[in-house]
């Protein structure tokens, strides 16, 4: 029994003996793979110390020597997101690589990211303390937080740190601040007490190289140069050297030497050199609005550097201009860092967030994007007024946009979305306040002027608003824009005649740069006076002035219209278009041909205004819905290959457009093609916001395949997660197919909870309950109807008939707007003529009875009627 009991005892002792050889071999392991990582690094062989790193995190995964060396290095390289990804997860557990993560924050402009990962985890080393107060120092300075910048360098200097870093630290300040001369004193004070500082070395050169002193810029970065230790990756500060060094050689005319430097920074990477090249030529195409040939570069980019962080944002931002919100979306939400993200991307990626319903997340973002970025006023000012958008009296919106307006008190025009909130407020004084404070400051700013000359008006103050005329024809008295205020004040105190004068004096002003706002007071004025003809020469000067003048086209267009002048209004299109560059005169002419029945016509204008206007979002939907209805019309008349062709030019205009590749499927479809049909859909970018529709889209397919319960599955899917009207008409359709009347009425009172702005849903309610026998819930759901769509003729004429059975009076209203709106309706014609003779009108009533049976001779109750009223006649 010992012996047994023993052996337990034994193999504890062996156990720890072999545990302790374990830990002194990895131990020593340790040792050797940090003496070669720091030697390796030291001689310039950066590839070996990284290796060398990577085996003692193998090692010892828990312990911060292996991933501190690593981010060292890194950090040396410049490659600031792979440091992120490196030391995020591990700051919290292994607090020591804090400082490490601070720099790779610094480097990468994470500014408050930086100060906050020091704030959480302080060094307990002297070195760690002195390199994070210096990281703090620089951050508080970039972020523009001048006081907090100040007691961090009060730290520096109570550790003892070298006077070259206080130096360095100080001059930062002074070059944020303006002072370049100052700047320039700490550094030279500096360079005669650390002449090899190469950080000294470098920023001299810089701001020398700023200021145009060029052989001093040389000088010392030649010197730096010479300095730096030769490595096997270029680090990121020879580069920035180099690079500082090849643009002072180019300004001093040595293009040779400064090819030299070049080559040297292309061959340290030479497939970023080129990839950047090809950014550059993306980005310039992005710029002169050629968006299809711009993504086309990125996404080989994207295929090559896949983590890029520029080349992701960018092609965001394409998409976004060519309103793919899906895929901008998804890429911002990858890529963009709010904390370094400048204000035109933070603004894009909202801005999509709320064209995608996402109100939440695009404020969410904004504010993200505000406390990392405290004092960027473009950023705050987008915040403030989604945060006003949302909530029309958000206090925290005004906080917002009054930070703004400290930081940049050009953005005067804030102060209108102000001045909105306090009338939501009903605080009419403080409103008028920032608009007067706002045209005090920008006197010349004609929305600011006109927004607060339209409150004074609407608070009673005419008589300050003359004040406020008479004003600004003293201080600008050679500006136009005198007598235009004076004749909008006129029109407001129905003073025609004085605003004729006045417009017509502004009109005549040389050089006017307003001329077109002059034309267009005369029009308003000709048309409050009832004087169309010349309110149409007057809109016409107006366009002739500024073919982008948007809002003159209608006005202008209406009133021909009335004049009966529309050949004329074609002829005068025609030649503006022909010698114009904007897009305007081209779309309106497209809609007057497509009036016409052109479509072709139209879809030649259309284009030419997409070409115009740099495919704007709001020319490229008309563009759409024109390719669209050709393409209809197309596949009606069996030209499936024509219309597959106008089909996909919609779908390029709009790819994420769900409408216009269900249309698109339907001519693979209507074709047999479904193989083809299923190869559309799968390349439809999948997201969590579309796959309502892509199921929608599938079922489609599953339905054509003639596998009704499977689309049917799917239809139903779709519907749970997004209630959408043609997955609706889709499910009831297959009911009705199948007969299914208790399916039918129990989906059609669903729908109509789900969508309650849905007419059909409501038609399809009052059909139902008519065809069951319940006239006063039909009457209820035909009433809801012509609520939610008043121009709808059927369910006039069903509801003027229930009213006739039911002998209300408003019949005979119902079933004449029904007989406006389809003159020629033989059911329609029946119900109004029938309720004119029952009324006693009979002469008139027989009428449109026998224009009734003369479009429908073999409908039985339609003659009925017509006998029955020739026999009271």
């Amino acid at each position: 029994m010992k012996k047994f009991l023993m052996m337990p005892l034994l193999l504890a002792a062996m156990l720890t003996v072999g545990c302790s050889d374990k830990k002194a071999e990895v131990a020593n392991e340790v040792a050797r793979h940090t003496t070669s990582a720091k030697t390796y690094k030291q001689q310039g062989q950066l590839k070996a110390a990284m290796l060398e790193a990577r085996n003692i995190i193998q090692l010892q995964p828990e312990d911060s020597a292996g991933y501190i060396l690593l981010a060292d290095i890194y950090n040396d390289l410049g490659a600031s997101s792979v440091v992120y990804k490196l030391l995020e997860p591990k700051v919290e557990k292994i607090p020591a690589v804090a400082t490490e993560l601070a720099q790779a924050y610094l480097n990468g402009k994470k500014y408050r990211s930086a100060l906050n990962v020091i704030a959480e985890h302080p060094a307990s080393d002297k070195e760690g303390q002195l390199r994070q107060a210096k990281i703090a120092s620089l951050s508080s300075i970039y972020l523009g937080e001048n006081d907090a910048s100040e007691q961090y360098l009060g730290t520096l200097k109570q550790l003892n740190a070298p006077a070259e870093d206080v130096a360095l630290v100080n001059a930062t300040a002074a070059l944020a601040q303006g002072k370049a001369e100052t700047a320039l004193e700490l550094l030279n004070a500096a360079l005669q007490t650390a002449p090899e500082n190469v950080e000294i070395l470098q920023m001299l050169g810089s701001v020398n190289l700023f200021n145009r002193k060029l052989d001093v810029a040389e000088t010392h970065l030649t010197k730096a140069l010479g300095l730096l230790p030769k490595t096997d990756i270029q680090t990121n500060q020879r580069l920035s050297v180099l690079t500082l060094l090849t643009e002072t050689l180019i300004q001093l005319g040595r293009t040779s030497e400064a090819y030299t430097y070049q080559k040297v920074i292309a061959e340290a990477n030479p497939d970023s050199n080129a990839a950047q090249q090809r950014f550059n030529e993306a980005m310039e195409l992005f710029q002169q609005g050629k968006l299809d040939e711009a993504e086309n570069i990125l996404r080989e980019l994207r295929e090559q550097f896949p983590n890029d962080k520029n080349t992701a944002t960018l092609l965001g931002l394409v998409e976004f201009r060519k309103g793919a919100d899906d895929k901008a979306s998804s890429l911002f939400d990858e890529f963009i860092d709010p904390e370094t993200a400048t204000p035109t991307i933070i603004q894009a990626a909202a801005l999509v967030k709320y064209r995608n319903n996402q109100m939440d997340d695009a404020i969410k973002l904004l504010k993200a994007a505000t406390d990392n970025q405290p004092n960027n006023a473009a950023i705050l000012a987008t915040y403030g007024l989604a945060l006003l958008d949302q909530d029309e009296k958000s206090a925290d919106g005004a906080k917002a946009l009054e930070k703004s307006l400290a930081l940049d008190p050009k953005q005067q025009r804030i102060r209108i979305a102000l001045a909105k909130r306090y009338m939501a407020l009903k605080q009419n004084e403080q409103a008028i306040a920032q608009l007067q404070k706002a045209y005090q400051e920008q006197p010349l700013d004609l929305i600011i002027q006109q927004t607060y000359l339209k409150l004074l008006f609407d608070n009673g103050a005419a008589e300050r608003v003359k004040e406020e005329v008479e004003l600004f024809k003293q201080k600008f008295p050679e500006n136009a824009r005198g007598h235009f205020i004076e004749g909008w004040y006129n029109v407001e105190e129905k003073n025609y005649t004085a605003a004729q004068q006045s417009f017509e004096l502004a009109a005549a002003v040389k050089n006017n740069p307003e001329r077109q706002l002059a034309y267009s007071g005369l029009a308003q004025v000709y048309e409050l006076q009832n004087q169309p003809q010349k309110a149409v020469a007057s809109w016409q000067m107006a366009i002739e002035a500024d073919h982008s003048m948007t809002a003159a086209y209608g006005r202008w267009l209406a009133l021909m219209q009335k004049l009966n002048r529309q050949e004329e209004a074609l002829e005068f299109l025609r030649t503006l278009e022909s010698g114009s560059t904007n897009w305007q005169p081209s779309v309106l002419l497209s809609q007057l041909e497509l009036q016409n029945n052109k479509i072709d016509k139209s879809i030649e204008y259309i284009e030419h205004a997409l070409s115009r206007s740099n495919e704007a979002t709001n020319v490229k939907q008309i563009a759409a819905r024109l390719y669209q209805a050709q393409g209809v019309l197309l596949r009606k008349d069996k030209k499936l290959a024509d219309a597959r062709a106008a089909f996909l030019r919609a779908v390029k205009l709009f790819p994420e457009n769900a409408s216009f590749l269900n249309n698109l499927i339907e001519v693979e479809l209507a074709d047999n093609n479904f193989a083809e049909a299923q190869k559309l859909l799968d390349q439809f970018v999948k997201t969590d916001e579309n796959e309502a529709e892509r199921l929608y889209l599938q079922a489609s397919i599953r339905m054509a395949e003639k596998k009704v319960d499977e689309g049917l599955t799917l239809y139903r899917t779709a519907w749970g997660l997004k209630p959408l009207e043609p997955v609706a008409e889709a499910i009831y359709g297959i009911y009705q197919m199948q007969q299914k009347a208790d399916l039918m009425a129990s989906f059609g009172k669903e729908w109509a909870e789900k969508i309650p702005g849905s007419y059909r849903a409501a038609l399809i309610n009052a059909i139902n309950a008519q065809q069951a026998n319940n006239q006063s819930e039909a009457l209820t759901w035909y009433e809801k109807t012509i609520e939610l769509a008043p121009k709808m003729p059927a369910a006039l004429n069903n509801l003027a008939w229930m009213y006739h059975e039911k002998k209300d009076p408003r019949a005979e209203e119902m079933a004449k707007r029904a007989y406006e709106l389809a003159p020629n309706n033989p059911a329609i014609l029946d119900t109004y003529g029938w309720i004119l003779v029952e009324k006693g009108n009979v002469a008139e009533g027989l009428e449109y009875l026998q224009r009734a049976a003369n479009a429908a001779p073999d409908n039985k109750e339609i003659l009925d009627h017509v006998k029955e009223a020739q026999k009271r006649k």
